[in-house]
């Protein structure tokens, strides 16, 4: 058989390259974006960290958003006893746990803060605090729960927020409301939130 010619075989060589380009180019590689377009960054979540870690939530005796029952407020028929609290997904690194419920719609009316709850804990409120656990004051300028007891005729929101603590914040008891709270928040890592409201007849 003849021997294809140089010429030849450089034809060959080049149409092969041309067919090697055309199959690497799979619409898969990014290209600058034209006149008029963006481009959005998506970037994949990394194993071991807060995107697979189970949700830091916290949970209560009322939906988010729902009305507190009245066992909870100043008109409750008995004694008024502060809201069973329950949580789950407390972040890796957590030290300790703190508690605020705030009424916002009352100028930051302290109502409850507890600081040194137990991470390996599960919930608070309705009893006695689990041991350790230190209550600050709140704006009644004693410590424990206050009531949900806005004016007659009112709806305020009362938000509970629990703060996953990465080192401890060594809170002292009867440390003042606003002293307790800003301890907390500047100290936290991440929080969880819950907010109910209460209407006075």
């Amino acid at each position: 058989m003849p021997r294809p010619s140089r010429a030849r075989a450089r034809l060959v060589l080049a149409a092969l390259l041309v067919a090697t380009a055309a199959c690497s180019d799979d619409g898969r590689t990014l290209r600058p974006p034209g006149p008029g377009q963006t481009t959005t960054t998506t970037s994949a979540p990394t194993v071991g960290t807060a995107a697979d870690a189970a949700v830091f939530d916290l949970v209560g005796p009322f939906g988010d958003g729902a009305q507190l029952p009245i066992g909870f407020t100043c008109d409750s028929p008995t004694s008024p006893t502060s809201p069973p609290l329950g949580w789950t997904g407390v972040p890796a690194g957590t030290v300790e746990l703190a508690l605020t419920v705030i009424d916002p719609d009352a100028e930051g009316f302290v109502h409850w803060a507890v600081a040194g709850i137990d991470p390996a804990s599960t919930g608070v409120g309705g009893g006695p605090l689990p041991a350790g656990a230190v209550e600050a004051l709140n704006s009644t300028g004693a410590a424990g729960w206050t009531p949900a007891c806005p004016p007659p005729g009112a709806t305020h929101q009362y938000v509970f927020t629990l703060y996953a603590v990465p080192k401890p914040l060594a809170l002292a008891p009867g440390t003042p409301a606003q002293e307790a709270v800003q301890t907390m928040q500047a100290a936290a890592g991440s929080a969880a939130v819950l907010t109910g409201l209460y209407t006075r007849p």
